[in-house]
């Protein structure tokens, strides 16, 4: 059996998508492509359980995160001597993101110890507040773009983020678009017959208002003032937000809006078939993975167009989410307002568009494959 280290800054239960994606990559490729994983991540998080993946908590000082917002756990040295051993006993290695400190390391202890490397890169650009955003930058610019450069296989989630590196790097042989899958066993149509509105009640929300959905960490990027300046704008319409992390959205105390701590996935799944529309205002990301899920459970999203950029949904699919709405929320409620006043078959109709997509286009078990292949060095 092939022994694979996988790296990642945290584990899932810290809320990130980047975890998730790593969680559902690994459980298949140890399940079905014949590796044994031995995953690294921060100890601020309990680790999962999952059958053929070995947790291994690295001891990490979180400060930054604290301080800032910005996920960036700095692993102890001890944490790293741990991590050189792991590396070496290992056939390869998988890193999520080659900007953190972690995935550094494990990608110079790859090529040190002539092992195969393979990153999946999740994010390019991020709006940060100065100096973060100059230091993030730099970061991308001197140690992710080598660590890309030099591993054996690079999976961008987005095609947005290729484009980013290859701006830095040039359009390199071992760059490829491979997007992010979702697990239709959860996230699915619930195929009962009842309508929103009826599915609304079920979770005590008002059946005859709209329901506006926000899925994310509460942090910088997600522009939740966006969400907040909307919600106030229009008292007849419901919010369910759904995260936690630095912003409060719980402070903003308004009777519209009700704030929820992260689900299980079954959870979330019942909330998407119950909404109206996901809304996310947020910029530097490379495509949400809470898009994905609430597009396979027939949820349309409101997106900006650099979320959208990450990904091939067509524009009929989405709506769009106007760069104005950063400045003037009220286009974002005007967009918002556009879409509430479709007839109900055109609304059911992008429903069940965004089901069909889903289900052609994104596949864990296709994602799964191909790193194994990298993996293992069957593919280039």
């Amino acid at each position: 059996m092939r022994r694979a280290v996988l790296v990642t800054h945290y584990y899932p239960a810290h809320g990130g998508g980047v975890e998730r994606v790593a969680e559902q990559l690994a459980h298949r490729i140890a399940r079905d492509e014949g590796f044994s994983i031995t995953w690294c991540a921060s100890d601020s998080d309990p680790p999962p359980i999952l059958p053929g993946v070995h947790c291994v908590p690295m001891r990490a000082l979180n400060l930054i995160e604290r301080m800032s917002g910005f996920p960036y756990p700095l692993w102890t040295p001890h944490a790293l001597q741990r991590l050189a051993r792991l590396v070496r006993e290992a056939d390869a290695v998988h890193v999520h993101d080659g900007i953190y400190a972690g995935s550094l390391a494990a990608a110079a202890l790859a090529r040190r110890f002539g092992r195969r490397l393979v990153v999946t890169q999740h994010i390019a650009d991020v709006p940060l507040k100065i100096p973060l955003q100059w230091i993030l930058a730099s970061a991308n610019r001197l140690a992710a773009r080598q660590v890309l450069a030099h591993a054996d296989a690079v999976a961008f989630i987005s095609p947005a983020v290729q484009r980013y590196f290859e701006d830095l790097s040039g359009a390199l042989p071992q760059y490829h678009y491979v997007a992010n899958g979702v697990d239709v066993d959860i996230f699915q149509p619930a195929g009962d017959g009842r309508t929103p509105a009826e599915r609304r009640e079920v979770l005590g929300f008002d059946p005859s208002r709209p329901l506006l959905l926000f899925v994310g960490r509460f942090v910088p990027k997600k522009r939740l003032p966006i969400v907040r300046a909307i919600a106030a704008m229009r008292p007849d319409w419901q919010w369910c937000v759904v995260g936690h992390g630095v912003e409060r959205p719980r402070d903003w105390r308004l009777p519209n809006v009700t704030v929820l701590e992260p689900m299980p996935q079954t959870d979330l799944a019942a909330l998407y078939r119950a909404a109206d529309l996901l809304v996310l205002p947020s910029e530097g990301e490379g495509f949400p993975l809470v898009v994905q899920e609430a597009m396979a459970c027939g949820l349309p999203a409101c997106i900006t167009d650099a979320v959208a950029a990450g990904s091939t949904v067509p524009p009929a699919l989405r709506t769009p989410l106007p760069s104005a709405v950063l400045r003037a929320p009220e286009a974002g409620a005007q967009a918002i307002a556009d879409w509430l006043a479709l007839a109900n078959s055109v609304r059911l109709a992008q429903r069940a568009a965004c089901v069909a997509f889903a289900a052609r286009e994104w596949s864990w078990d296709r994602s799964a494959r191909r790193h194994a292949e990298w993996l293992r060095g069957d593919a280039a």
